[in-house]
Parts: structure tokens; C-alpha cells; sequence
């Protein structure tokens, strides 16, 4: 009885430094989010804060509390799952994208500070704000009073997407008048960030208000938006890599004039607000009911080009010494090898031949407006804008110290608004609203190449909207109840989950290759939705425990997936169903005086997906929408973590996890092309295909050290089993039976045919370090400094992921082509050495 005794106490003593520095290495973190993520490791035209999970999940889980920011430079997501199953609130308001599911970081850009106060949970956890997602869900608490009193101003500077960041942060605290204010702004720039051809200009604000009127009732109100300028790179296939000896080339930028221009520039600029109405109704019953608005504007500027102008891209296929014979299979004849040695030269000595030409592109707009002409290049701004307001109101009763429930309703609305203007005509005059690749197929005098037949063959100028413009209208309520308890050694819990959403297409232009179809509504498609979850927890003593979860969820389809071709036409996916979603997970959590952490086996069925892919098909020539229909995905593994404490400053934690996350069928398909009004059946063969663009197997090993106010880390990071983005174009039925009957087995796999495997990247390893001063000062005040580097080796091979192009290597009559696309895939890779530092002044 007296050594449990004894140990009680040393936990009792020793738990608490261990949490406190867990505190100080997060806070350390959040001071140095630079949301580090290049456009290298993205989608091109993804928003770098879109693609990733959040930093910081569960606060007192050791895995999921350090695994956003310690595999963040290889875009790790958790369990692998996509973003869209991670959901992120305000102050009790839901605020993810409803149309892609995904929340965008950019909302809450460069206010570290006024976002620091936050609830994180997994797919399991109690809560009081939500029924909780698969993938997890956080909650910034952004009320006023929430603040210390007083100031805090902070510098940084790092090699990252920007170079130089300020913040302001000041807040009253809570007076004896009942009201509280607290004010945040930010400032990032970088002239050219560490990518060559990128910029960053951003501002950022924050404004809260709260009053509380007694011990019951309390309101505030919180403002905040972040508009923001910022150079994107693209990603590119090897050979350019290697040409212009870097991993970090950047095809989006060339000269204008002697200065560095990029194509593609995204301007976003989100500005939201949250009221929020806390009612303590007694001492173990509250309300709190939230409302929300948020008014995104949000575009991508990209290159576009007319008629038979030549693709402008410095690292388009046929300016690649691979295009000039068959380097993999032929033997070159003499004048090839000496045109294949002259295009190496210029890729490898003149930088501007490898760069975008703006001077060329102004000069053909010239001699095109000499000869009354179209014009031949511009340049297109891609709007995804949007509308959205929210409601929330949740009430939650503890019952008594055993018991409790909370009760949760949920109201969103939103418009989607969809089109593209013309952001720069580069010199050009004149440029009519039609489709190019139509005007091929169909002849310049035909209706079907109108974009929009009500205004034909309308001229446009800058800032004009053309080619496309329609919005989409989602509407979502739901219902939610949780109930928890504990008798004896056991903790419990159940809750359930109803819901509805609605959701059409508001064409605003009628179509030429959807007249009948594109203009007006689309009708409305209506989805039930609808979950169950519970939990049982076995306390073994206070040290140990063991939990069993399991749920089943109904998830309407995204309304970004669910429109066949949505820049043109008003047809929905067929057979369009609610996606499935059902697993569990079982842990085992200890805490003892020297080590605390969790081991974790999980699994998850996902069914009745939909993805869409729209691209440009070079084999046909044209654009191209691909949607797929009854995916079916599982995804289970491993995760484990713990922190041991070695001595009273040193600590040890080491993390891993090992997943899969698969296809398990091949999806029906539809192909749509954008010069045509019908659509076409098809199949995708993706049995077997993994999880793109994140590490299924991380592992991590990181030493903490803290003493008279300093603190040191030093995290070794190993990844592997990174898979490509694979193209569903080249694993289409109608592609691979090109030269077959399309005959099947009897497990559905074609006969005589070989579907192309996913390539599968090297694993490797990265070193983090990083060193911080806490100085407290007189009268309440305190320095901070935290000096961060990443990938302190210097590891410049590691690819973050990337994608097979959506080409194949045959012509139509099966004939080979001399540059092999599937021996050409593009690649991104994770940011070379990198440092942050950031002072931080509290007065």
C-alpha cells in the first residue's frame, strides 16, 4: 500500500512537467507555424492551408499532438485520410468549404496569436462542440476574455514561403465593466520567397469583442480576415530537374522586361465573422448558440492560349530533349543526337530558355494585333468564390459526476460562385468568347462553340468574366446527441447523428455544348444523412487503460464531385448515392511516472465515393471531365506514441505509425470532353491503388531538453511508402482495351491487359532542431526566442508526392510515341534546409 502510495505521488509530482513541457514545445511551434507547405507539394491550383490537416489535434494525445507539425514537410495526413474528414470550428461554428469539404488555413493566415486558444479532438473523443469527424476536430476559441491581458509584439524571419513576418497582439482581459477586447494584426512578405519566381504579400486582422452581463449570460463577437498575395510553383518531371540542377525549379515564372514574372499568382481574401451567445442556465447546464458569415474571394491566375499558338510552358513535352527520339528505346540518328546535345545546352547554360517568355508572348499579341487577329496569349483569373453562413447551438447537462449529455443543432447555407476573368490580355486587342478546341471539331460559323449563346461571339476585355460562370447552392442541417458516462472501472459513451443536405447548379451562361442544359437550375438533389458512434473504456488502474470505438456514418457527396461537368452543363453524377463510412479503433493508454503515450489499431470502410478529375487531354486534344462513381476505400494501421522521462529536464519521444490506404474496386466512370454535349460510360481500373502524397509509414524519435528557462529539441523524421497521384485517364477501360476486345476474368480484371502499377517513391530521412529562451522580465513582462530549423541535412531527394500526367504513350492507332508519359510523371519535393526564427516581446 505504501510503494502504490509512493508512486501515486511521484506521478502526481512529475505529470505536470511533463504536460508543462508538452505546453512549452507547442506554444514554441505555434509561434514558428509559418504553414511551411511550398506550392511544390500541392495541387497547383490548391491553396497550400486547403491541402493539409490540422497542426494541432488532440492537446493531450501524444501522437496526434506533435504528428501535424513533425511530418508537416511531407504533407503527412493523418491515418491518410483527405482533409475533407477533418473538420474545423469558430467558436463553436463549423467552417469548412461544404462544396470540397476542406477548411482553408488561409482564413486564419498570420494570427498565430489570435487563433493559439483551441480544443482538439479525434474521431472519438468527448467534446462539447461537435459529433466529430473521422479524421478528427478542432475548435479556436477566439472570445475575447479568452486573452491574458496586456501586449505582445513578435518578429520573425525565416527561408520559407515568406521571409519576414510581424504580429501585434493587445488585449484588455476581461474589465470590471464586463466587457473585454482584444485586437491582432500581421504582416508576411517576401519580395522572392525561397523558391525561385515566388512572392508573398499578406496582411492580416483580428477584432473581438465580448460583453458578459452576469454569471449567465455572456456575448461576443469576433472579425478577422487575411488578404493575401502569393507566387505559386509548379511542380515538373525529373529531366527539368535535372537540366536546371535543381529540385526546386520553377516553371511558373520567366523575364518581362528584365523582371521576374509569375503566371501563377493567387489573390484570397476571406473576411469572416462569429457571434457567439453563452447562456449558463445552471451550474451544470449551458448553452452556447453561435452564428458565422464568411465571404471568400478566392482566385488563380494561370496562362491561357489561343488557336494554334504554341504552348508557352518552358517545360511543355515537346520542348524536352526526351521529345526528340525515343530515349528509352531507340538508338538516335546523328542529326537527332546533334538536336538532342543542343536543346540539353540551352536547358542547362541559358536560364531564360527554361523560364516562361513574356517578351515572346507580348510581341506575337502585337504582330496578332497588326493583322487584326486574335489574340494568341493572356492571361485567365480562375474565381472560386463563395457565400456561406452558419448557424450552431449546442447544450450540454451533466446529469451528475457520472453522467452527462450534449445536444447539438447545425444550419449552413451556402453559394458557391464559379468563373474565370480575364486578368491581363498581354498586349492584345481583340479576344472573342469561344471555345477553341470546338472551333476544330466543329468550324468557326457553329452555335456549339459559343461559351455563351445568349451573347455570341461577345468580345472580351480585361476583367471581363468569360468561358465559364455559374454558382452552387448548398444547404445543410443537421442534428446531433451524445450521451457519456462511467460506473466502476468503465467509462462509456454513445451518440448519434441526423442530417439532410440539398444541393443544384445555378448556370449563368447557355452553353453551346449544353444549350438545353447549362443555363438556369439543375433541380435540387437531396441527400439523408445520418451516423452512430459509441465507445467503451476499460480503466485498468490510473495508469492504464483500454478503449474500444466504433461508428457508422451516411456523408452526403461534396458537391464539387457531384456535377458530371459542372463549367458547362447541369447533369449530375448517375446513380449519385450518400458515401458510407464505418471502422472503429482499440487503444491501449498508459501513464506512469516515466513514460505516457497510446498505441492505437484502427480500421475504416469507406464506400459510395465520388472523385471528379477535369484536365487536358493531349491524346484527344481537348478538355476533359472524368468522374468516378462507387469508389470503395479502406484505410487501417497502426499508430503509436510515447514520451519517457529520462530525467527531471530530459525527455524522449518516439512516434510512428504504419498504414494503408487503398482502392478496393474498379469505379464506374464518365467521360465528358468539354468540345462535346454527351457524356461516355466508362471504368477506371484503381484496384490496388494507394493514398497519394502523404507517407503511409512515418517514424519519429525526438530528445527535449529544459533548463533555467531554455529549451532544446533535436527530431529525427524517417518516411516511406509515399505513392504517386495516379492517372485514372490511363487506367480507363476504353485505354487499355484499345487494342483488345475488353474481355474480363472472373474477378473483373482484364484479360490480356496490364494495368500500369502506381509508382511507389523512396523513403528518407530528415533532421529537425530547434532552441528557445523564455526570459521573464519585471513587472508581468517576458522575451521569448525560438529558433527552428528544418531538414538541418539538407535532404533535397525526398518527394513529397506528386502525379502521373493524363497522357498515354500510344496514339490512337496504337502507334508509339517518341516521349514516353509514363516514364515522365511530375514530382514535388520537401523544402531544403529552412530556419525560423521568431522573438516574441509580452509587456
Amino acid at each position: 500500500m505504501k510503494q502504490r502510495l509512493g508512486l501515486a505521488i511521484v506521478l502526481f509530482c512529475l505529470a505536470p512537467t511533463i504536460f508543462a513541457q508538452q505546453k512549452a514545445k507547442q506554444n514554441a511551434r505555434e509561434d514558428n507555424a509559418s504553414f511551411m507547405f511550398t506550392e511544390s507539394q500541392l495541387n497547383e491550383d490548391d491553396d497550400a492551408a486547403q491541402s493539409v490537416q490540422a497542426l494541432v489535434s488532440s492537446n493531450n494525445d501524444v501522437y496526434l499532438s506533435n504528428v501535424g507539425y513533425l511530418f508537416s514537410p511531407m504533407r503527412f495526413r493523418v491515418r491518410g485520410y483527405d482533409s475533407q474528414y477533418n473538420d474545423m470550428y469558430i467558436n463553436g461554428v463549423q467552417f469548412n468549404d461544404v462544396e470540397t469539404g476542406r477548411f482553408s488555413y488561409g482564413l486564419i493566415g498570420g494570427l498565430n496569436d489570435a487563433t493559439r486558444n483551441k480544443e482538439g479532438i479525434g474521431p472519438f473523443e468527448n467534446n462539447y462542440f461537435t459529433f466529430g469527424a473521422i479524421g478528427g476536430s478542432t475548435n479556436i476559441d477566439l472570445r475575447a476574455s479568452q486573452y491574458s491581458a496586456g501586449s505582445k509584439l513578435s518578429l520573425s524571419g525565416c527561408n520559407r514561403s515568406y521571409i519576414l513576418r510581424g504580429m501585434y497582439t493587445y488585449s484588455t482581459g476581461l474589465m470590471k465593466n464586463g466587457w473585454a477586447f482584444t485586437g491582432s494584426a500581421g504582416y508576411r512578405w517576401a519580395n522572392e520567397g525561397n523558391i525561385e519566381g515566388t512572392f508573398y504579400n499578406a496582411f492580416s486582422y483580428f477584432l473581438a469583442a465580448e460583453k458578459v452581463f452576469n454569471d449567465k449570460h455572456s456575448l461576443s463577437i469576433a472579425t478577422w480576415g487575411a488578404p493575401t498575395e502569393r507566387g505559386q510553383q509548379g511542380a515538373s518531371t525529373e529531366e527539368a530537374y535535372y537540366l536546371a540542377n535543381s529540385h526546386y525549379y520553377n516553371p511558373n515564372w520567366g523575364y518581362q522586361n528584365g523582371k521576374k514574372r509569375n503566371s501563377r499568382v493567387v489573390n484570397s481574401f476571406e473576411p469572416s465573422v462569429v457571434a457567439a451567445w453563452d447562456f449558463k442556465i445552471k451550474d451544470n447546464m449551458k448553452l452556447v448558440t453561435s452564428a458565422g458569415f464568411k465571404y471568400s474571394n478566392y482566385g488563380t491566375s494561370a496562362l491561357g492560349w489561343n488557336g494554334n499558338a504554341a504552348d508557352p510552358r518552358p517545360d511543355y513535352y515537346k520542348k524536352m530533349p526526351s521529345s526528340i527520339f525515343n530515349v528509352y528505346n531507340d538508338v538516335p540518328t546523328p542529326e537527332q543526337l546533334k538536336q538532342f546535345d543542343e536543346v540539353t545546352d540551352l536547358w542547362k547554360d541559358n536560364k531564360s530558355y527554361r523560364q516562361l517568355d513574356w517578351d515572346l508572348m507580348y510581341f506575337s499579341n502585337q504582330q496578332a494585333n497588326a493583322l487584326d487577329k486574335e489574340t494568341l496569349y493572356y492571361v485567365e483569373e480562375r474565381h472560386n468564390d463563395q457565400l456561406a453562413f452558419n448557424f450552431n447551438s449546442v447544450f450540454n447537462h451533466t446529469i451528475n459526476e457520472n453522467s452527462s449529455y450534449t445536444a447539438g443543432i447545425a444550419v449552413n447555407t451556402t453559394k458557391g460562385m464559379h468563373y474565370k476573368k480575364m486578368k491581363d490580355l498581354l498586349g492584345g486587342e481583340l479576344y472573342t468568347d469561344i471555345d477553341k478546341f470546338s472551333v476544330r471539331d466543329y468550324g468557326e460559323n457553329s452555335y456549339i462553340i459559343q461559351n455563351d449563346l445568349d451573347h455570341p461571339n461577345r468580345r472580351i476585355g480585361e476583367g471581363d468574366k468569360f468561358g465559364y460562370n455559374y454558382n452552387i447552392f448548398v444547404n445543410k442541417q443537421s442534428a446531433w446527441l451524445r450521451y457519456q458516462g462511467k460506473s466502476g472501472s468503465f467509462s462509456y459513451f454513445a451518440s448519434g447523428k441526423i442530417g439532410s443536405t440539398q444541393m443544384f447548379r445555378d448556370g449563368l451562361m447557355r452553353n453551346g455544348r449544353a444549350p438545353l442544359k447549362s443555363l438556369g437550375s439543375s433541380g435540387t438533389a437531396k441527400f439523408l444523412e445520418g451516423g452512430v458512434k459509441a465507445g467503451l473504456t476499460y480503466f485498468l488502474n490510473g495508469n492504464h487503460s483500454f478503449t474500444l470505438n466504433a461508428g457508422y456514418e451516411d456523408r452526403a457527396p461534396l458537391a464539387y464531385n457531384s456535377f458530371v461537368a459542372p463549367r458547362i452543363k447541369n447533369d449530375f453524377v448517375s446513380d449519385l448515392k450518400t458515401e458510407q463510412v464505418y471502422g472503429g479503433d482499440f487503444t491501449y493508454n498508459f501513464t506512469t511516472p516515466v513514460v505516457m503515450g497510446r498505441i492505437t489499431g484502427y480500421y475504416t470502410r469507406l464506400q459510395n465515393q465520388v472523385e471528379l478529375e477535369a484536365f487536358y487531354n493531349d491524346n484527344e486534344s481537348r478538355f476533359t471531365y472524368l468522374s468516378m462513381n462507387g469508389i470503395k476505400k479502406e484505410h487501417w494501421g497502426v499508430e503509436a506514441a510515447a514520451t519517457f522521462r529520462l530525467t527531471t529536464n530530459l525527455s524522449l519521444t518516439a512516434i510512428g505509425t504504419w498504414s494503408e490506404a487503398e482502392y478496393m474496386n474498379n469505379p464506374v466512370a464518365t467521360r465528358t470532353y468539354e468540345s462535346e454535349s454527351e457524356s461516355n460510360p466508362d471504368r477506371v481500373y484503381a484496384k490496388g491503388m494507394r493514398a497519394n502524397g502523404t507517407p503511409l509509414s512515418a517514424y519519429s524519435l525526438g530528445l527535449d531538453y529544459n533548463i533555467k528557462g531554455w529549451f532544446f529539441n533535436l527530431t529525427g523524421n524517417y518516411y516511406d511508402r509515399i505513392y504517386l497521384d495516379f492517372s485514372a485517364y490511363r487506367r480507363l477501360e476504353s485505354v487499355l482495351t484499345r487494342d483488345n476486345d475488353g474481355s474480363v476474368d472472373a474477378n473483373g480484371n482484364l484479360v490480356g491487359v496490364k494495368v500500369p502499377s502506381q509508382e511507389k517513391l523512396k523513403g528518407g530521412f530528415m533532421l529537425d532542431a530547434s532552441v528557445g529562451k523564455y526570459i521573464r522580465l519585471r513587472n508581468g513582462k517576458s522575451v521569448s526566442i525560438n529558433l527552428s530549423v528544418n531538414n538541418v541535412l539538407n535532404n533535397t531527394n525526398m518527394r513529397t508526392g506528386g502525379y502521373e500526367q493524363n497522357r498515354d504513350d500510344t496514339y490512337d492507332d496504337g502507334s508509339m510515341r517518341t516521349y514516353m508519359f509514363s516514364k515522365n510523371s511530375k514530382y514535388y519535393y520537401a523544402p531544403a534546409i529552412n530556419a525560423f526564427l521568431n522573438i516574441g516581446y509580452r509587456f
